[in-house]
């Protein structure tokens, strides 16, 4: 049993290079800083979210901006601005993480910093922010497997990709149990209802021609529930394996399509490929060298 365990948890797998996901999680951190950069005003001292209302949902031994504030304030430097040199600092320690320039220290920075934001915005944070924390987390471990030797860092890779591994079959797992264990998603009004409430208005009247035909909806939601419960079992079958990740892109690609939740769905399309991405064969074909002749030499 021991070894069966160390085998699957420190195995030498076939999994896309450390530093092409290093720098995969650094990228996508650099680009939803931006994005989310004009949303610094639902904190501060002018911002919507007020600090007792915050502080009433998470434990007090969660870091938040608040911690820093005063400390600030001292030195001179407003909240608005406190929070502004954060994000700068923010994207300053990705950019470092992406150059490969002390990793380890800014990798640590980078996820504290987040966690930090995430907990000073509960109110406002939903799925792919709780994830872009995680992917800092496991970012942060990727780069202390540089401290190892050559060999020994393999190893350590190895597991922080099955400790990634085993974190999405979880996730999949409970999320399918919880569609399972509703009605909307046996009954198909779950699609209709993301349709109607997320999509575009020329996607709603593309659609309205399918209520004739309600077993298309019935069938994406039993398709998606038992492609989340049967995750953990789909991806590490061999026949199977690659058809699942390939449904599981497609999936969040819908989910950014559709629902226009596009920082979720690519967040959850990463972890996919740095998870699993080795399923793929990314090379491109060659080309096939034509045999030079004697006539053509003529």
């Amino acid at each position: 049993m021991k070894k069966i365990v160390n085998r699957f948890l420190f195995e030498n797998t076939k999994t896309i290079k450390v530093d092409i996901a290093i720098k995969i999680i650094a990228a996508f951190g650099i680009l939803k800083t931006l994005i989310i950069l004009p949303d610094l005003k639902f904190i501060g001292e002018f911002g919507l979210i007020k600090s007792a209302v915050n502080a009433r949902h998470i434990s007090w031994y969660q870091p938040v901006f608040n911690w820093f504030f005063e400390p600030f304030n001292y030195l001179g430097i407003s909240e608005n601005m406190t929070l502004l040199l954060f994000e700068i600092l923010f994207i300053i320690s990705l950019c470092c993480v992406f150059f490969n320039y002390k990793r380890i220290v800014f990798a640590l920075i980078s996820w504290f910093i987040h966690f930090t934001f995430i907990n000073s915005t509960y109110l406002f944070s939903y799925g792919a922010d709780y994830f872009t924390t995680f992917m800092l987390f496991v970012n942060l471990m990727f780069c202390l497997t540089y401290l190892a030797n050559s060999a020994n860092q393999k190893l350590l890779f190895s597991f922080v990709i099955r400790f990634l591994q085993v974190h999405l079959c979880i996730v999949y797992f409970y999320a399918g149990l919880g569609k399972a264990l509703g009605i909307n998603w046996f009954d198909g009004n779950a699609v209709w209802y993301v349709i109607n409430g997320f999509t575009s208005s020329s996607t709603i009247e593309s659609a309205i021609p399918l209520i004739n035909y309600p077993i298309v909806f019935k069938i994406i939601c039993w398709g998606t529930i038992a492609l989340e419960l049967l995750y953990p079992i789909l991806i590490f079958t061999k026949k199977t394996r690659k058809v699942t990740l390939y449904l599981v892109l497609l999936m969040h690609l819908s989910i950014g399509v559709f629902m226009e939740f596009y920082t979720f769905g690519l967040i959850m399309i990463l972890i996919n490929i740095i998870a699993y991405g080795h399923y793929i064969n990314w090379s491109l074909p060659k080309l096939k060298k034509r045999s030079v002749l004697k006539t053509d030499i003529a």
